[in-house]
């Protein structure tokens, strides 16, 4: 709340005299909704309210929607129902319902892009019901903010490109796009899946640790499990090889080990190579599952048709791949702590 605070205090100082108004005739919206049913657009504001007391003013949220057979005129029948002046120019969060995916991504993105009230920086997701999402009552807070402040913390496990960006891979016929999905447990906000598509066509909804494994940058942590052995690949080096015939995708890097199957003994130096073999199959597995699923959907999340255009400027249609990991395991640090624990 108090960075949607901030953001008002901000608009008023940056908007001169002339504009100025009291925040207490402002509705400012810091979460969309997009969704559809029965051929109609379903629009939804959460807006943050203003009211004013003896001490000051107090901030609240408040629902708007506005439901018509055309985006545009859903959304100025909500911004029509608010009883005050709206403001989207601090949308932080834009919540697209699966049924809205499925048949009008385009649409959405399209008209964000297109509406200069709009920011085009607000984070885009996926979720079932975004009137559900905005009916949750959180404590001192908005829906939006703790969204806002979930993605904003775990920045560096998600795979997150403003709307130009998004715009622009559904142009590309050579990569596909993937957002992140979000569902509520126990008020918590959690960001664990991925919605991904072939063009602006949906395809599923799918766990995310693969894609954020090999898209995400070198310092993002992942866990891999096999049994009762738990490794955190801490370090990674991703690099493709583009022949004429196949991509190779070599995954390189560092890994510590968080938990240990009782049948390993840490006190025998060669066991670290028998970790390491197991482990790296479990990589290897889950990543050729991973590209088998999206790939035989036509869904290039990893634009291997990209890369392969790149070089040889020529479209190619079902590239082959092969991959290989090898991931060593860092023996000092956590490694002791495991040790110690026992």
């Amino acid at each position: 709340m108090k960075k949607i605070i901030i953001l008002i205090i901000c608009l008023f100082l940056v908007t001169g005299c002339f504009d100025y108004q009291e925040l207490s005739d402002m509705s400012v919206v810091d979460a969309i909704g997009f969704d559809y049913k029965d051929n109609k657009f379903i629009v939804s504001f959460e807006v943050i309210k203003s009211t004013k007391n003896g001490d000051g003013a107090t901030l609240s949220t408040i629902i708007v929607t506005g439901e018509d057979e055309v985006l545009a005129n859903a959304i100025n029948k909500a911004i029509s129902s608010a009883d005050k002046k709206v403001s989207l120019k601090h949308v932080k969060i834009l919540l697209i319902s699966k049924e809205m995916a499925k048949t009008n991504l385009n649409t959405v993105i399209d008209y964000i892009i297109r509406d200069a009230t709009i920011s085009t920086k607000l984070y885009s997701l996926i979720c079932d019901n975004p009137m559900e999402i905005f009916k949750t009552k959180i404590e001192d807070n908005s829906i939006g903010e703790v969204i806002d402040d979930t993605i904003t913390y775990n920045i560096e496990a998600n795979s997150l490109d403003n709307i130009d960006i998004i715009a622009s891979n559904i142009i590309n016929k050579n990569i596909d796009i993937a957002l992140p999905y979000i569902y509520l447990e126990d008020k918590n906000v959690i960001v664990d899946k991925i919605t991904y598509f072939k063009g602006n066509s949906y395809v599923d909804t799918i766990d995310n640790k693969i894609y954020r494994f090999l898209t995400l940058d070198s310092n993002s942590n992942i866990f891999f499990n096999k049994g009762k052995t738990v490794l955190n690949v801490y370090k990674k080096d991703i690099n493709y090889e583009i022949n004429k015939n196949e991509i190779i995708i070599n995954i390189k890097g560092f890994a510590k080990i968080k938990e240990v199957d009782k049948k390993y003994n840490l006190e025998d130096k060669n066991v670290y190579q028998d970790i390491e073999k197991e482990i790296n199959k479990v990589i290897l597995d889950e990543v050729n599952s991973f590209l088998k699923e999206t790939l035989s959907n036509n869904a290039d999340l990893l634009g291997l048709k990209d890369l392969y255009y790149k070089k040889y400027r020529k479209n190619k249609e079902n590239i082959k791949y092969k991959v290989n990991v090898e991931v060593k395991i860092n023996k000092n640090g956590a490694i002791y702590e495991v040790l110690n624990d026992k």
